[in-house]
C-alpha cells in the first residue's frame, strides 16, 4: 500500500495536510514554551486578564453600586471589587510597569492615571491541580511557579477598582481550541486542495489524451488554457512540437518519394539495355536484379503514398477488422486461422490502412513456412491490445531477432531469403505499428516457429 498517492492532486492534498499539521505543531510548541523567564506570566494569560479588567472597569464606572454586578462577573481566578480608597502608591518593576501601560492604552486613560499592578508569588497547596500540559509533561518540564496578580485602577468618581487574579501560565483549554481549529482548518483546506488539484489535472489529462492521439497519427490542436501560466506554456509547446514534427516527417516523406520516383527512369533504361545483352546468363542475372530493385522501389512508394495521404483515424471493432484481413488472405489461397479472446464489441481507434498493411506484412512473412494463426486479446494489467501472428517455421537465431526490423536486411536464417523478398516487409510493419504508439517484438516458440507480438495502447 502506497502512503503517497501517484497523482498530482493526491500529492498536493497530502502536502497541504502535512503543512497544516506542522503549523499546529509549531503553535502548540510556542504556546507551551513562550516564557520570558521563570517568573513571567504567559502573554496569553496577561491579555486575558487585561480584557477582563477593561470589562469590569466599564461596568463599575457605569453604576454607583458596582460590587453586586462585579460579583456576578467574578470568576474563581479573577475576583473584582470596588473600594473607597484611592490607588495605593507603591514602586513597580519593569514587568508591572509594562502591564500598567497596556491597561492605560486599553482604557484610553492619560499617562498619569492611577493604575497599579503587583505581581506576587502565591502559596500553592500540595494538592493543587497540575497546570502543565501534555507537552511539558512529556519533555520533563518542572511545575511552573504559582504567581498572582493584584490590579488597582482608579475610577472617575475617586473610588478604585481592585482585582486579584491567579494567572494560568497557559490557558487550560488551549488543547481543545487547537483540536477544534485543526479539524475546522483541515476540512476546507482539503477541499480547496482537491479542487485546485483537479483544476491543474484537467488540462494535463487533455494533454495526455492529445499525446495518445498524436501517437496514432492524428493531428490535434490544443486550445490555449487561461491559468496557470505554466500549463499555458506546456500547451503551446505541445502545439509547436506537433507542427515541427509534422513538417519534418512530411519533408522526409516527400524526399523519399522523390528519390523513389526518380529511380524509375534509369531502371527502365537499364531494363531495355539488359534485353540487348547477347549472353543469356548475364541477361537473366541483370533482369533478376532489376526486378528486385523494382519491387523495392514500389514498396517504398506505396508506403510513402499511404503515409503522405494522412489517413484519418477511425474507431473500429477489432474482431471484424482482423477477420477481414484473414478472409482476404484465404481468398489468396492461404491457410490462416483467427482466434480471439476479445468481446465482439471491443473497439480500437487506429488508421486502418496502416495497421492492415502491418498485419498483412507479418502474415506474408509467416506464410512462407505453412499455416498461420492470428490471435487477439487484451493484456489485463496494462490493458494493451495484443495481436499475435504465429507460424511453424524454423524461427530466427536469438541474436538476430532485432535486426530483422532494419531496412533491406536479409538474414541467412531469415525467411526473407527463401522468398526473395525485398527486406522491407518487417520494417514497414514496424513503422506502421510505432506510428500507433505500439511495439512489435519477435520470439521463438518452444514448439517451433516464430511468434510476432504486436502491442497497441488502448
Amino acid at each position: 500500500m502506497r502512503l503517497i498517492p501517484r497523482s498530482i492532486s493526491g500529492q498536493l492534498l497530502v502536502v497541504w495536510i502535512l503543512a497544516i499539521l506542522v503549523a499546529h505543531g509549531v503553535a502548540i510548541f510556542v504556546l507551551s514554551w513562550w516564557r520570558a523567564d521563570n517568573s513571567a506570566i504567559h502573554p496569553l494569560s496577561a491579555r486575558m486578564i487585561e480584557t477582563r479588567v477593561v470589562s469590569a472597569y466599564r461596568l463599575a464606572a457605569s453604576t454607583d453600586d458596582g460590587n453586586s454586578l462585579l460579583q456576578s462577573v467574578s470568576l474563581p481566578d479573577s475576583m473584582f471589587q470596588v473600594i473607597s480608597r484611592q490607588v495605593a502608591e507603591q514602586p513597580m518593576n519593569s514587568k508591572e510597569l509594562a502591564l500598567t501601560q497596556d491597561l492605560r492604552k486599553m482604557l484610553n486613560l492619560p499617562p498619569d492615571a492611577p493604575v497599579r499592578v503587583k505581581l506576587e508569588q502565591v502559596e500553592a497547596s500540595p494538592n493543587a491541580r497540575d497546570t502543565r500540559n501534555w507537552l511539558e509533561k512529556t519533555l520533563g518540564r518542572s511545575r511552573p511557579l504559582a504567581w498572582g496578580m493584584h490590579i488597582e485602577v482608579g475610577l472617575p468618581d475617586g473610588r478604585t477598582l481592585a482585582s486579584d487574579h491567579l494567572p494560568i501560565l497557559i490557558p487550560a483549554h488551549w488543547n481543545r481550541v487547537l483540536s477544534f481549529s485543526l479539524l475546522v482548518g483541515m476540512i476546507p483546506t482539503a477541499l480547496i486542495a482537491i479542487l485546485f488539484g483537479r483544476r491543474i489535472m484537467r488540462p494535463l489529462k487533455t494533454l495526455t489524451e492529445a499525446a495518445n492521439k498524436v501517437s496514432r497519427g492524428e493531428q490535434v490542436i490544443l486550445q490555449p488554457v487561461g491559468e496557470p501560466e505554466e500549463l499555458r506554456e506546456i500547451t503551446q509547446a505541445f502545439n509547436d512540437m506537433q507542427e515541427n514534427l509534422a513538417r519534418f516527417v512530411n519533408g522526409r516523406t516527400m524526399m523519399v518519394a522523390a528519390i523513389g520516383h526518380d529511380l524509375r527512369t534509369p531502371m527502365t533504361s537499364l531494363r531495355i539495355r539488359a534485353e540487348l545483352v547477347e549472353d543469356a546468363g548475364l541477361r537473366q542475372a541483370m533482369t533478376h536484379t532489376l526486378d528486385e530493385m523494382r519491387v523495392m522501389v514500389e514498396e517504398i512508394l506505396n508506403f510513402v503514398k499511404d503515409d503522405a495521404s494522412q489517413e484519418p483515424t477511425l474507431e473500429l471493432r477489432v474482431n471484424d477488422f482482423a477477420q477481414e484481413i484473414v478472409d482476404e488472405q484465404r481468398m489468396r489461397g492461404r491457410e490462416v486461422v483467427f482466434q480471439s479472446q476479445l468481446p465482439d464489441a471491443f473497439s480500437y481507434r487506429c488508421r486502418p490502412v496502416h495497421l492492415k498493411r502491418a498485419l498483412n506484412n507479418l502474415i506474408d512473412n509467416a506464410m512462407r513456412y505453412g499455416p498461420v494463426t492470428v490471435s487477439a486479446r487484451q493484456d489485463g494489467p496494462s490493458r494493451r491490445l495484443i495481436i499475435e501472428v504465429l507460424d511453424i517455421g524454423p524461427g530466427i537465431a536469438p541474436d538476430k531477432l532485432e535486426h530483422v526490423f532494419e531496412p533491406f536486411v536479409r538474414l541467412d536464417a531469415s525467411r526473407s531469403l527463401a522468398s526473395g523478398g525485398s527486406g522491407l516487409g518487417l520494417t514497414i510493419a514496424h513503422s506502421c505499428v510505432r506510428a500507433h504508439g505500439g511495439t512489435i517484438t519477435l520470439e521463438n516458440r518452444s514448439a517451433g516457429g516464430l511468434r510476432a507480438i504486436v502491442e497497441l495502447p488502448v
